[in-house]
């Protein structure tokens, strides 16, 4: 992730790419990653595991298995020696298969929210607590040890960085980027939003209280914003208020964080609708318009407009995808975002690397930092799916399975990731290899339900938070925990009876109704799209 580390790298580009004809068009006995290319007739590639409907299961089954049971505990003295690596390191270095931590810093605003996003998504899609209580120890200890007290100038605000092993939170200033106390806003938001979800999932206030700090705080700063600067400040100093960097367009879990506290009527509801306005009308006006989708993740201190992310791109067009009406030129803006990407971070490269592999586009992460990654190739094959699922474009699709079929790769057989498998120098990121890229496969397989698993039943995605989840051959519940919510689901079975808190729900789409759409997706499987107005219990069964 992110710009470049200068130590070296310890395990070395020939241990995940090898074979001699990796970019000639002789494709024959390739490996990737330690694994045979798998390739059909035109020469393209296949997932990993050969069955496209069991090797993205397999995926992601394989990394949270590896964070559970294959992670060591940090290099002491107590307290650190008591928790796993991810806690206090941004990556990690294999060196002859033991884990030594990666000194560079902890990416705390980046790791927390897309552990816990991909810890729900797959309890939902599995039903396994596990993952969730792993990313539960993380928001308690970020709550504990990663706050600012009440006399700053943005209080109760998250850190969203820390040096490498560093038990307290307080930014990332080891490199000399970032003075103590500096946050990138964007990030700070996100926790935010995970608070609030994890508020909902565990029914422990302590969360919605620290929720609605961030977003007083968020309310409390905005501004109207303009071409070069925007709505918040993309960092600032907490402590003292001042601005470090002007202008940054990751703003959507800020808005997420401030559309769950206004439809759950909490907080300063008044002063959030007031934000989520002034924050829309800047986007809209400006990076939707003009392509500055500008970040720098959590490492990277950037200044003006000139360092393009597809970060934010892609986080515009996910959140969009769930919330069109944010955006009325939603059917032009989703497509437009996919071309972005193309263009800026697929046609270009790093110096040696490729574009495309056997079919598969690459995806780099930022104009600082332009390796090709496993999770940036994930964002944009959800991009690619949701947009096929929407058009019907059959491009869209290929291009999704074959993006998708390359980051299946990107595992040894024990779930140990290789984030970006062409590139020199660049360690496996926390952040992005377990919790970022396997997010996306939920966007896909709600897109493409038809490569999920056949014949099992799973909820494939939600943008709400689902709990309480149940599965059986001829049953599914699940109790919904925000009003209005789309869930998709695959069935081995048809269902003859859906209900919501238990009123039968009626089958089509008709406004201002629950309702659900269900398609045959052939050999007595189905894929089913339950449409909500309110939250509440959903049994899915076949009488």
């Amino acid at each position: 992730m992110r710009v470049k580390i200068k130590h070296t790298i310890i395990f070395t580009l020939l241990a995940c790419v090898l074979g001699p004809h990796l970019y000639a068009q002789n494709y024959t006995n390739s490996t990737l990653c330690g694994h045979t290319v798998l390739l059909d007739s035109s020469k393209k590639i296949l997932p990993w595991k050969n069955n496209a409907s069991n090797a993205y299961d397999h995926f992601l089954r394989l990394r949270w298995n590896f964070v559970e049971t294959k992670v060591p505990m940090s290099p002491g003295p107590a307290p650190r020696s008591l928790y796993p690596q991810y806690y206090f390191y941004c990556a990690f270095i294999d060196s002859a298969n033991v884990l030594l931590p990666d000194m560079w810093m902890n990416d705390v605003g980046e790791k927390i929210p897309n552990w816990f996003e991909s810890a729900l998504s797959y309890y939902a899609y599995t039903g396994d607590t596990k993952p969730l209580s792993i990313t539960k120890g993380l928001i308690d200890y970020c709550l504990e040890h990663g706050l600012t007290p009440s006399t700053y100038s943005w209080p109760h605000f998250p850190q969203t960085g820390a040096d490498a092993g560093a038990t307290e939170f307080r930014g990332f200033t080891t490199a000399k980027r970032f003075s103590t106390d500096d946050v990138q806003v964007d990030h700070a938001g996100d926790i935010g939003a995970t608070f609030y979800r994890a508020y909902l999932f565990y029914g422990d206030t302590k969360y919605k209280e620290a929720a609605i700090n961030v977003a007083n705080v968020l309310a409390k700063k905005i501004s109207p914003g303009n071409a070069t600067k925007s709505p918040w400040p993309y960092v600032v100093n907490m402590h003292t208020g001042r601005v470090v960097s002007d202008y940054g367009t990751n703003w959507f879990g800020c808005i997420r964080l401030l559309k769950m506290l206004i439809a759950d009527n909490t907080g300063d509801v008044g002063a959030y609708k007031t934000t989520v306005a002034t924050a829309r009308t800047w986007l809209l006006k400006y990076p939707i318009q003009n392509g500055l989708w500008v970040d720098g993740h959590t490492d990277n201190l950037t200044q003006g407009t000139g360092n393009l992310s597809n970060m934010s791109a892609s986080n515009a067009a996910l959140f969009i995808a769930d919330f069109t009406d944010f955006d009325t030129g939603w059917k032009t803006t989703l497509p437009g975002l996919i071309k972005w990407t193309e263009d800026h971070f697929i046609a270009k490269s790093a110096p040696g690397e490729p574009s495309t592999m056997w079919g598969a586009n690459l995806v780099s992460e930022q104009v600082d930092f332009m390796p090709k990654m496993d999770y940036q190739t994930a964002r944009y094959a959800a991009q690619c799916a949701t947009w096929y699922s929407v058009s019907g474009d059959e491009a869209y699709k290929e291009k999704a399975f074959r993006s998708l079929n390359w980051v299946t790769y990107c595992n040894d057989s024990v779930g140990k990731a290789f984030e970006s498998p062409v590139s020199k120098d660049v360690h496996s990121w926390w952040s992005d290899c377990y919790g970022e890229g396997p997010r996306m496969f939920y966007h896909v397989f709600a897109a493409i339900p038809e490569w999920a698993p056949a014949h099992e039943n799973h909820i494939l995605y939600s943008e709400n938070v689902l709990k309480d989840i149940r599965y059986s051959d001829k049953k599914v519940m699940y109790t919904a925990l925000q009003k209005k919510g789309i869930d998709y689901v695959r069935l081995s079975f048809k269902p003859m009876v859906i209900t919501l808190d238990g009123k039968k729900i009626s089958p089509g789409s008709k406004a201002g109704s629950e309702s659900y759409t269900l398609r045959e997706l052939g050999n007595g499987d189905y894929a089913l799209q339950v449409n909500r107005l309110k939250a509440g219990k959903v049994v899915i069964m076949i009488e």
